[in-house]
């Protein structure tokens, strides 16, 4: 499968991120083994800070026609797509010139979505993200080339599966900072300890993801890659291996916590546009007794844009868990069709920072792949029958 990412225009001392969806017509999944990424550039001064591939995995592909093909300026590819734009899995990043695979006898699965919700699947959709940057005096020009392998019949024993897992975003809920120096950054740790002591009735929402959770493996499992997905105002993403015994597990000199000094993670990512990616080669196994547990810390207004949203209640901060503010992109009236039972004063005013939909508003999920372990060989599958 051979994508291309086309021209794109970077002025002198710009740094561009720009996004490109592709829409491939198939009723059958396309089962990738390897891949290889080029990115091209003219002139001295350029080059590429990342590039990304997503996978579409939401019910809207239709919803992407009228950007698909073209190249969309957007930080973190949020200004493209449907509702649920969020539904993607990344599949492969690399720089100037990146070679990938995955392990012998492991393909994953490309698989084609419905156009509409509801319907039969009709395509499958990819997402290309380049980042360049041009420290030159004049504009440069940048492209990128994707060839994705498919695995070769009878050689499959495993699928990968995906890992996104999101049950941090239940309590996300973070006030705008109004008072200059008088706001902090929020963590989902303390915004999902605050739900669990408001809701002592229910099973404590525990933010981990591994065997027994809802999207998780049944037993053992081996992990081929992490990453995180936060929007605008996500200042960081930290996973820590949670051991047999309950406990923090992580190696030694891990990834440090920008917010709280001594602590360091399996995992770490700082930039919603470039999440970086924690590839394990071999595969990491992860045992049924063991889970990995996630957390964003979000700004609302300390060194991010205060979200902005319509009051709905006169002295009442709008926006709350499960029920964001509405933007003040394009005003405040008094009713509004697509925000049904709901009336807002007309005024425009700082919410509360919350999970939603819209780019406005916070994502915090652990995303991945991984592949359930052979019986008595663990990671290595090549002893098991192919699947077809």
């Amino acid at each position: 499968m051979h994508l291309r990412f086309p021209r794109l225009a970077v002025p002198a001392g710009a740094n561009t991120e720009a996004c490109v969806f592709l829409r491939l017509p198939a009723q059958k999944p396309f089962e990738l083994a390897s891949w290889d990424i080029r990115t091209r550039s003219s002139g001295a001064g350029l080059g590429a800070l990342h590039f990304l591939v997503y996978v579409y995995t939401g019910e809207r592909l239709a919803e992407f026609s009228k950007d698909a093909g073209h190249i969309v300026p957007s930080r973190g590819c949020l200004d493209l797509g449907p509702v649920d734009r969020d539904r993607r899995q990344l599949v492969a990043s690399g720089f100037a010139r990146t070679r990938g695979a995955l392990p012998q006898g492991v393909a994953l699965s490309l698989n084609p979505v419905p156009a509409v919700p509801g319907g039969p699947p009709e395509g499958i959709g990819l997402l290309l993200d380049g980042n360049w940057s041009n420290g030159g005096s004049r504009t440069r020009y940048a492209s990128a080339r994707v060839v994705l392998h498919r695995a070769p019949v009878h050689t499959v024993r495993r699928l990968a599966q995906p890992i996104f897992e999101r049950s941090a975003e239940i309590a996300l809920d973070v006030p705008p900072n109004v008072s200059p120096n008088e706001g902090h950054v929020m963590s989902t740790e303390t915004s999902t300890a605050a739900y669990n002591t408001a809701h002592p009735e229910a099973p404590p929402v525990r933010d981990t993801w591994g065997a027994g959770i809802t999207g998780g493996p049944a037993g053992d499992a081996c992990v081929l890659m992490l990453t995180g997905h936060m929007h605008k105002r996500g200042r960081f993403f930290g996973v820590d291996l949670i051991g047999s015994d309950g406990q923090v597990n992580n190696p030694v000199g891990g990834f440090p916590n920008r917010f709280e000094p001594g602590r360091s993670h399996l995992f770490a990512a700082v930039d919603y546009t470039d999440p970086g990616i924690l590839r394990f080669s071999p595969p990491q196994p992860l045992r049924a007794t063991e889970s990995l547990h996630y957390a964003c810390w979000d700004d609302n207004g300390v060194t991010t844009p205060v979200r902005l949203g319509c009051e709905e209640t006169q002295g009442v901060t709008p926006g709350r868990p499960g029920n964001p503010a509405k933007p003040c992109t394009f005003g405040c009236p008094g009713t509004d069709p697509e925000y049904p039972g709901r009336t807002f004063t007309g005024a425009c005013v700082p919410a509360n920072l919350v999970a939603g939909e819209t780019p406005d508003d916070e994502v915090c999920a652990l995303a991945g792949w991984y592949f359930d372990a052979a019986p008595g060989s663990g990671c290595d599958v090549t002893g098991l029958p192919a699947l077809r």
